[in-house]
């Protein structure tokens, strides 16, 4: 059994600079000192080419937060990772910049494909595509009900479990962390849950080592993983496999 209390980090939170979050860095800094967390990751998108953005190349930026911002820890109490939230098939012209960070969870976005128009064969090719290149694997469960032009809604048909099946043991086989997405679970959008249901029983299965997020947008959100917390005691899911209950 795991409790709230055991958690001390949130690996997975945005700020204004992702321009679809509501909160500054002192905002979320502050909530998860509230919450009795140790470190908090700041995971903002990173929208364009890597090249740059507001004159100062992305990985400038993230690199810059976590030394500036860590320098005044004893204030703060919480260690800030600098981190970023990539994109499934995004192009990064400053890739070997960018994989230097410590933290590069990679999601399942439609920013940068169509995903109508993939099939989920599609989709697994560019999840081992990123395997080479990043450590965690952030809700795998997002948007799936839009593959291949929409033909699987919200049902967890075999097509969606041999996908889960074939990127669980694609993280094993690369130690990558998959993660239990708070905000997944609480808004269920098209079948989420059903799906997280499912794949994390099957990664249980295969041992594999997971991390908690609250995806928060908002200050208010950071830190907190009631939804997550049940559903990894329901199935059990082993303390030592969890990336947040480990300092």
């Amino acid at each position: 059994m795991i409790k709230q209390s055991d958690i001390i980090a949130d690996l997975h939170t945005h700020t204004i600079f992702s321009k679809h979050g509501y909160s500054t860095i002192q905002e979320n800094i502050a909530a998860a000192r509230k919450m009795n967390l140790k470190f908090l990751a700041i995971t903002d998108h990173i929208y364009n080419d890597g090249t740059e953005l507001a004159i100062k190349n992305e990985a400038t930026r993230c690199k810059y937060l976590e030394k500036e911002i860590n320098s005044n820890y004893e204030e703060n109490q919480v260690y800030v990772i600098g981190g970023a939230e990539f994109n499934i098939a995004q192009e990064l012209t400053k890739r070997e910049k960018l994989m230097k960070l410590r933290w590069r969870p990679i999601g399942l976005h439609g920013f940068k494909l169509k995903i109508s128009e993939l099939t989920l064969n599609d989709l697994i090719n560019e999840f081992e595509k990123s395997a080479r290149m990043h450590n965690a694997f952030a809700h795998i469960e997002r948007e799936l009900h839009k593959i291949d032009n929409y033909s699987h809604g919200e049902n967890l048909d075999d097509e969606i479990k041999n996908f889960f099946d074939t990127i669980i043991e694609l993280a094993k086989l690369n130690n990558i962390f998959l993660e239990v997405n708070e905000s997944s679970i609480r808004n269920n959008d098209d079948g989420n849950e059903v799906r997280i249901n499912y794949w994390i029983r099957r990664a249980l299965d295969n041992n594999c080592r997971i991390y908690l997020a609250s995806d928060a947008h908002f200050s208010s959100r950071v830190g907190k993983f009631p939804l997550a917390i049940e559903l990894l005691n329901e199935i059990d899911y082993p303390k030592e496999l969890i990336l947040n209950c480990d300092a």
